[in-house]
């Protein structure tokens, strides 16, 4: 690993342990608030709107002031919004925990962009190492998800296993504060929507719609995965938590062993693999019984774990300079994860958990298609 990307790496597991964290307390949060699928989904939208919007600006920051400075000060804000979501969770106040999950998202797209900013900068001529450098956020991930089972199962307390993803990036704060960082320096001055320019500019519009799906796929596995296994298959906490945790240490072990394969036949066609394997996950986690469906979460998981790298790779072939182009296709992907869980959740509400991941899988099964039409930046 070259040495300006460790404490990126740091970055990415702080970043999954919240979101491993995440997809297993999902449904006491949902409990918490006395909100239906429908309106907990409607609140995730809402969610990653923000987190959409704070990553659109921030490729631009990035370019003002460079990547350790924009990561440290989003890290150490993020560590506080997840700490407060911990001591709210037994507050009687759903307006309050409500606004904090909203604040708590809208921190993940600044950290996002930032160091994706940093590994693509430096990675971006090797996809193969990019997806493999991935998996350490699938590392943070399945250990946040495993850790969530324990403490959950000691203390019968969801709000505990958050206080865990909390401490971890506030670690990640101080490793990347105490870090130099050469790649994403500050210098470039452009407008808040610059990022924006640059994906209409490069005619990545494309590309952005196909980031924005998989986002959507990615999005309900990890957030909809483990509630559809506990709803559908009455199954507790700790197994689904379980499964969570395997289904993304494959996903780690995927793109670290896949990640250079794939990585060797190209762009295209890694995108096609993985999101084909997703969407044959997204079936069977949809109509098999207990054991199979188990074993779809963990395929699911592991084939949507290629996408993203991959797409941001195939992106920023021959650009210089990728903070534009990283931080205006993470932006119209995170739309992926806002308009996701308002429509899995109404499917949800309407047509049960069964039809809503059948439509993610007709989602992913769009994006393995779709590559063959998708060019880089100009």
């Amino acid at each position: 690993m070259p040495p300006s990307l460790r404490p990126i790496a740091v970055a990415f597991v702080a970043l999954g342990s919240f979101l491993g964290t995440w997809a297993v307390v999902a449904a006491d949060v949902e409990h918490a608030l006395g909100a239906s699928h429908g309106a907990f989904g409607l609140l995730l939208a809402v969610a990653v709107l923000g987190s959409a919007g704070v990553g659109a600006i921030t490729g631009t920051l990035v370019e003002r002031w460079g990547v350790a400075p924009v990561l440290t000060a989003g890290s150490a804000w993020f560590a506080a919004m997840v700490a407060l979501l911990a001591l709210a969770g037994g507050s009687r106040s759903t307006v309050l925990i409500a606004g904090l999950v909203i604040a708590v998202f809208s921190s993940t797209g600044l950290i996002d962009v930032a160091m994706n900013v940093a590994a693509t900068a430096v990675l971006v001529d090797e996809p193969g190492r990019l997806v493999r450098f991935h998996a350490f956020y699938n590392l943070g991930a399945a250990s946040g998800a495993a850790i969530t089972a324990l403490v959950v199962h000691l203390t019968h307390e969801w709000r505990a296993a958050l206080v865990v993803p909390a401490v971890v990036i506030a670690v990640s704060t101080v490793v990347v504060s105490r870090s130099h960082v050469p790649v994403g320096e500050s210098g470039e001055h452009q407008g808040m929507l610059h990022a924006m320019r640059t994906v209409r500019s490069e005619g990545l519009i494309l590309l952005g719609f196909v980031f924005a799906l998989s986002a959507m796929v990615e999005g309900g596995i990890d957030t909809w995965g483990v509630l559809a296994l506990r709803d559908l298959l009455a199954v507790g906490i700790v197994v689904g938590a379980l499964a969570q945790a395997i289904g993304q240490g494959v996903a780690a072990l995927g793109r670290a062993t896949l990640g250079p394969a794939a990585g060797s036949l190209g762009t295209v066609r890694g995108v096609a693999i993985g999101a084909g394997l997703a969407a044959g996950g997204l079936v069977l986690l949809a109509v098999a019984p207990a054991p199979l469906a188990v074993a779809g979460l963990v395929l699911a998981a592991a084939g949507v774990a290629v996408c993203w790298p991959m797409l941001l790779a195939h992106a920023s072939q021959g650009v210089a300079g990728p903070a534009g182009v990283v931080g205006g296709v993470t932006a119209i992907g995170y739309l992926g994860f806002v308009i996701g869980p308002a429509v899995i959740g109404l499917l949800a509400s309407v047509a049960g958990l069964r039809s809503a991941l059948l439509v993610i899988a007709l989602a992913s099964a769009v994006v393995a298609v779709t590559p063959r039409w998708l060019r880089p930046a100009r």
